[in-house]
């Protein structure tokens, strides 16, 4: 069924070629990487730029996908890419934190109260800055993909307000901002590579653990983790980075076209990510989990909880950032981006995803 799902992908991207036109062989050949299982909208999303990147440069593009851990964790990743070895990735915040520390700012819990005020934020001047700092690096980040909200779950007991997490060992990210949450929340933070996450759950070494619903699913947690909530703490991101020298070593036209095909393949990425979720859900639910739906109340109690989190934060992230994006969700509330919104919203209704497609693709 994966297979039929990418053919639908190749189809529509080649309806960009005119009828008749050759494809080159290819001039240019880049491996991205990405931990995410294959199949997932993440995966799609990456396949998608692929196919864009290698039509409209008439094949001189080629870039090839390594989904689920295959070129190693993300630390790795993200260190290979520094040195060229792999040439580009898609990879969360956990773990470029400890190249860039200021990008753990996006992970403040509770901070985006909406898909749109995300994009706004990630598409705007503080998410272009944010991907600026990867300079320095040797990185050139391009643009945000979405890795979607993050939830917890547990094999110890039903999670419905902060209390019931006191005690318990939770594996994060290897982020400083994510182990700061679980220390607020009167937990145990583990950090560990995602590819190890389900092992270590069936062994009972950890708890619990926080993820989006797609990976929960693909990556078999319910056999392991019987209770969840969708208390969505943190909207999570996906970076899309190229090696610096690599970069700067394409023709200015080639870049662009990438540029273009990332923004594109993002969009249908986040549509068909926020789509697939909540189905995502219900086949966790359907394969036996315990999924609560805090109430408003709930959710007001988890956020008061993860409050003093925003103090420690500027010590991890910076000072200067945390209070932008403070104020930022202080603008938003207060309707300052109202156009911005209407316009995500209004986009998003014009792009067509598959969701049947990747859905039938996990039994």
């Amino acid at each position: 069924m994966f297979r039929k799902t990418f053919r639908i992908l190749a189809a529509a991207a080649a309806l960009l070629v005119v009828p008749g036109a050759a494809l080159a062989a290819p001039k240019y050949s880049f491996k991205l990487a990405h931990v995410i299982t294959a199949g997932t909208p993440i995966d799609l999303g990456a396949k998608k730029l692929a196919e864009l990147v290698k039509q409209r440069t008439n094949g001189e593009v080629e870039i090839r996908v390594f989904p689920a851990a295959q070129l190693g964790a993300e630390r790795a990743i993200i260190e290979s890419v520094q040195l060229g070895t792999i040439e580009m990735s898609f990879t969360t915040t956990g773990a470029i934190g400890g190249f860039a520390p200021e990008f753990q700012v996006l992970d403040l819990p509770y901070v985006f109260p909406s898909y749109e005020a995300a994009y706004t934020y990630l598409d705007g001047e503080i998410g272009k800055k944010l991907l600026a700092l990867l300079d320095r690096k040797g990185i050139h980040g391009v643009v945000f993909l979405e890795n979607g909200w993050r939830n917890f779950t547990t094999s110890k007991n039903p999670l419905k307000r902060p209390e019931d997490l006191k005690g318990q060992k939770i594996r994060v990210m290897e982020s400083p901002m994510y182990m700061g949450l679980i220390r607020t929340l009167k937990a145990s933070p583990t950090p560990m590579a995602y590819s190890e996450l389900p092992n270590a759950l069936l062994q009972k070494v950890i708890d619990g653990q926080e993820n989006p619903s797609v990976n929960i699913y693909s990556a078999k947690m319910y056999e392991s983790q019987p209770y969840m909530i969708r208390d969505q703490h943190s909207y999570n991101v996906m970076i899309f980075k190229v090696n610096g020298k690599v970069w700067k070593s394409l023709p200015e036209n080639l870049r662009s076209i990438i540029e273009t095909a990332a923004v594109e393949a993002r969009d249908f990425q986040r549509k068909l990510n926020r789509e697939a979720d909540g189905e995502f859900v219900k086949k966790l639910a359907a394969k036996g989990m315990k999924v609560y739906e805090p109430t408003k109340e709930d959710v007001a109690a988890w956020q008061s909880a993860t409050m003093p989190l925003y103090e420690d934060a500027k010590k991890i992230a910076g000072e200067s950032w945390v209070n932008e994006t403070v104020a930022f969700r202080k603008d938003w509330d207060a309707g300052k981006y109202k156009a911005q919104e209407k316009q995500y919203i209004e986009s998003h209704k014009r792009i067509s995803v598959p969701v049947a497609e990747v859905m039938a693709s996990f039994k």
